[in-house]
């Protein structure tokens, strides 16, 4: 492909080659990455991780070492805006043409930052379908902080496409679950004053979330249908003796 309209939409030069490799390698150690980019090895961490903090690639612990790979291109689209259409038409064809996605039946993954935890709650609203639950255990004022209107933007777009869902929240986050009670499609309870939540936990379909807010935000992405049906059925629990 052209490697100049990566430059035109804010690649650096390091970040170009080595997203380009990972579209290629698919899940990889560090070893073929450096190989295929030609990135010395006292650079290549400081490259993964910035394109890991803009959301275009995750990594997972395997053996003791990390394994990276590239998110699908489509994510590109989710921090840029007036190049969206040049990105689309011009560029995702041809990398789609390169991408190998690693299929997993379980996998963990981990997404950094704002752009990070964005591309995991819209990877869950395109996975959703009508009438499907989202679960939240919610400790809310770091997310709000974090990702602000954004989250109003998803539950916007969550109710239009019929996706139930089910929240509960410490009894001093009532600020936050008086508007959340507000919106359609959306059930709200608290949590007894003993079973207090330190941090955000996320269900849906086969998917667990588990939102670390302390230093650099992240979010914890495990896909298991075991894993997830036990936080389900842990959920379901305190729902049923929670308080309206």
């Amino acid at each position: 492909m052209n490697e100049k309209l990566l430059d035109e939409i804010g690649f650096t030069q390091r970040e170009k080659v080595v997203y380009l490799a990972l579209l290629e390698l698919g899940t990889s150690s560090v070893g073929p990455i450096i190989k295929k980019s030609k990135i010395p090895s006292s650079k290549i961490y400081e490259t993964l991780d910035k394109l890991t903090s803009k959301g275009l690639v995750s990594y997972f612990i395997k053996n003791n070492k990390r394994h990276y790979q590239a998110h699908n291109p489509r994510v590109l689209l989710d921090f840029l805006d007036e190049k969206k259409t040049k990105v689309e038409n011009e560029i995702l064809p041809q990398l789609e043409g390169m991408y190998k996605f690693t299929k997993q039946e379980k996998t963990t993954t981990i997404y950094e930052g704002s752009s990070g935890i964005k591309s995991v709650y819209e990877m869950a609203l395109k996975k959703m379908n009508k009438d499907d639950i989202l679960y939240v255990l919610s400790s809310p004022s770091a997310s709000n902080e974090l990702l602000g209107p954004y989250l109003d933007w998803f539950h916007k777009r969550r109710i239009r496409k019929g996706i139930i869902m089910k929240i509960l929240y410490n009894k001093e986050a009532k600020k936050y679950a008086e508007d959340r009670k507000k919106m359609k499609l959306t059930h709200v309870r608290y949590l007894p004053e003993k079973q207090v939540v330190l941090s955000a936990i996320n269900m849906f379909l086969d998917y667990s979330l588990i939102f670390d807010y302390s230093d650099t935000a992240s979010v914890i992405l495990i896909k298991s249908q075991s894993i997830a049906h036990n936080f389900i059925t842990y959920f379901e629990m305190l729902w049923n003796v929670a308080k309206f």
